[in-house]
């Protein structure tokens, strides 16, 4: 009997910032920053050094949450796990191509369960690329 497939599939956003590594790992690990580019969060607070809540909008109604750093490797790699429901777990590394250029891969960067919320953000990582190059927020 085949397994059933679970959340673990993971899909895989890559894209290339006009930036530095160092710039586009720095805007990356600013965690309380997620919502300049992360459509379906309202706000990210610190609660510790890899501990953060935040609250969302899956449906249109606030919901809160924690999640946990599991891994930060400082210009390469973050890693993330939910304390709650809704926020999956995620990788986020970076590859730089030039002194210019960044390649970021995430792995399901946030998957909040919905399809709307995904569909609504216009994609993560594009949104993520406007912050970096151009300044821009959504909103």
């Amino acid at each position: 009997m085949e397994p059933a497939l679970t959340a673990m599939n993971a899909a895989r956003h890559l894209v290339v910032v006009k930036a530095s590594v160092d710039r586009v790992y720095e805007q990356w690990s600013r965690l309380e920053d997620l919502p300049k580019f992360v459509t379906p969060l309202g706000k990210v607070q610190r609660i510790d050094d890899t501990h953060f809540s935040y609250t969302w909008h899956p449906t249109g109604s606030d919901e809160k949450g924690v999640f946990h750093i599991i891994l930060q490797v400082p210009g390469r790699r973050i890693a993330w796990r939910s304390m709650s429901n809704g926020f999956m777990s995620g990788v986020v590394s970076f590859e730089p191509r030039s002194q210019e250029e960044t390649e970021s891969d995430a792995e399901d960067p946030f998957d909040f369960r919905s399809p709307k919320s995904v569909a609504k953000s216009g994609g993560v990582s594009g949104n993520f690329k406007r912050l970096v190059e151009n300044g821009d927020t959504i909103g």
